[in-house]
Formats: structure tokens, C-alpha cells, sequence
């Protein structure tokens, strides 16, 4: 597993957020000076997503 390093004080990040949809990693954050990664976008899961309300608002 390869290890991923804040851009702001080089040390270890930890997983913030994960997909709702697919469980992939979305977003990290530095448990040392607090910084988070932007939000990656999965737009298939967004689209997966915004259909299942869709058709569970009917």
C-alpha cells in the first residue's frame, strides 16, 4: 500500500471520506495540521445515486 503525504507538512494523510456508492477513497485529511484534500468526483456514482432518489421519491 502506498503511502500519501499531506502537501502542506509532509506528513501521513488518513481517508476523510469514502463513496457512498463504489466505497473508493473521495477525500483525505492530515491528522497533524488538519488540511483535506479536495473531494474527488465520481460521476457515475453521482449519477447511480441521484437515480436511486429519484425513483425512491415515487
Amino acid at each position: 500500500m502506498k503511502i500519501i503525504s499531506c502537501r502542506h507538512c509532509g506528513h501521513e494523510i488518513d481517508v476523510y471520506k469514502k463513496c457512498d456508492v463504489c466505497s473508493k477513497v473521495k477525500q483525505f485529511i492530515c491528522n497533524s495540521c488538519g488540511n483535506k484534500t479536495e473531494e474527488e468526483i465520481h460521476s457515475q456514482c453521482m449519477m447511480i445515486s441521484m437515480d436511486h432518489v429519484l425513483l425512491s421519491s415515487n
